[in-house]
């Protein structure tokens, strides 16, 4: 016996079915009608809806590091258990991820080598001095905090970074929304079209980096980007002299997903800037295929501090090789607030002062409140934010090879419209 056929409701998704009486596919749930050609046309689209991503990497033979016994020198943290490899340049006095002072030298059994490495180009003078303007000017700041912290600690430290680079191809599908509005004596009315949209294309990614150890707070890494790779240099064990290296724990295909979730939200908003002339624009569903994917393996210099104030541990960073830092700063409630209530009373003042031409009123004063309250929130909002630079990527838009962009598929299909009328308010 043949397979039936079932057409669903673009709308709501319910059963559609046949009308002798109209000649249409009808909705007997939500009352849409559709001619047979939009309702295969809505099919369709299902199908191509329904395509999967294929998302695979590759990577180079690793090679290992040791010395003539096999090893390699480092610490060991015993409170995070981050491993750091080192050599006989460089006394490590504190774990950079924790601030633990307790590090334990140690020999690993080698360390991979990267195949490719940025050198340092900030020096420690110099992130010291970013350290200490990124605390000037911050109003909720403890003062307290600064006295204690202990910005000599800081630590030059190569993060070891999985990049992706790929070329990207695949769809996306949309509903789209083309309103239309008009009235007349009694009524207002919309008319709202509704489209199935698909669009296609094809773009290209270099070197997403995704750091690979496990103490790393993400964002923070994320944050310190981009770096710039035409600095990179083929790794030499000679750029690891005096600093800290840490060893990757992070295997590549578990930073995959991560390197995916960027591409594809990357190649989606490329997609979507194709989409022209909709009043709404919503994603379905999206498939993107990957060619050319590889991940290398590389070492990027991040310059690292923590310290801790009242129980809690602030970690900063410093890109070792554009100097831009990153970090989050403890805030002082009381001054909080303080700097509310002065905002807040400076926003009343100048109501105050407003209300002296308006006149005044009770109405005026519960407004000037308001306007008090609002100003304070504000004003302290800001000074929060001023607090916390670290901030999370989800996209791979700076990643992304300009000019590689080449749009593929479009269709727009015209799926049925919908027309509400409202009854004109009677003027009094």
């Amino acid at each position: 016996m043949a397979d039936v056929l079932n057409f669903k409701c673009p709308c709501c998704g319910a059963a559609l079915n046949f009308s002798g009486k109209t000649g249409e596919m009808t909705c007997e749930y939500c009352g849409a009608s559709f001619t047979m050609e939009q309702a295969k046309a809505a099919q369709e689209a299902e199908k191509v809806d329904a395509a999967s991503s294929d998302m695979t990497w590759t990577t180079t033979q690793q090679l290992m590091i040791t010395d003539e016994d096999g090893k390699v020198k480092g610490y060991k943290c015993p409170s995070c258990a981050a491993e750091m490899v080192a050599d006989e340049n460089t006394a490590a006095t504190e774990c950079p991820y924790c601030g633990n002072k307790a590090i334990i030298p140690q020999a690993f059994d080698g360390i991979y080598q990267p195949e490719l490495i940025i050198p340092f180009a900030v020096d420690k003078e110099e992130a010291k001095g970013k350290l200490k303007d990124f605390t000037k000017g911050k109003k909720l700041l403890p003062k307290t905090f600064t006295e204690g912290n202990r910005i000599e600690d800081i630590t030059g430290l190569y993060v070891p970074f999985w990049l992706y680079s790929c070329h990207a191809a695949g769809d996306v599908s949309f509903s789209g929304v083309k309103s239309k509005k008009w009235s007349d004596a009694n009524f207002e009315y919309e008319k709202k079209d509704y489209y199935d949209i698909g669009r296609s294309g094809d773009m290209d990614f270099y070197r997403i980096p995704v750091d690979a150890a496990t103490q790393m707070d993400d964002a923070t890494m994320d944050s310190l980007e981009p770096f710039d790779y035409s600095k990179a240099v083929p790794f030499d064990a000679a750029y690891f002299s005096g600093y800290l290296a840490n060893r990757y724990d992070v295997e590549e295909k578990e930073a995959q997903p991560k390197a995916n979730e960027r591409v594809t939200n990357t190649f989606r908003e490329k997609i979507k800037d194709t989409v022209k002339g909709y009043s709404e624009v919503t994603e379905k569903t999206n498939a993107v295929q990957l060619s050319n994917a590889k991940a290398e393996y590389a070492m990027l210099p991040v310059w690292m501090m923590t310290s801790s104030f009242n129980d809690e541990k602030y970690t900063f960073g410093i890109n070792g090789q554009t100097g831009k830092l990153v970090g989050s700063l403890p805030i002082d409630q009381s001054l909080v607030k303080k700097y509310f209530a002065i905002s807040a009373i400076i926003g009343f003042l100048i109501m105050q002062v407003i209300c002296c031409f308006i006149g005044f009123s009770a109405v005026t004063e519960v407004i000037a409140l308001i306007v008090a309250v609002v100003t304070g929130f504000l004003y302290t909002s800001y000074l929060k934010g001023t607090m916390n630079t670290i901030a999370v990527q989800k996209g791979a838009s700076q990643y992304f090879v300009e000019g590689s962009f080449k749009p593929g598929r479009s269709s727009d299909r015209f799926m049925y419209s919908k027309t509400d009328k409202r009854e004109k308010t009677k003027s009094s």
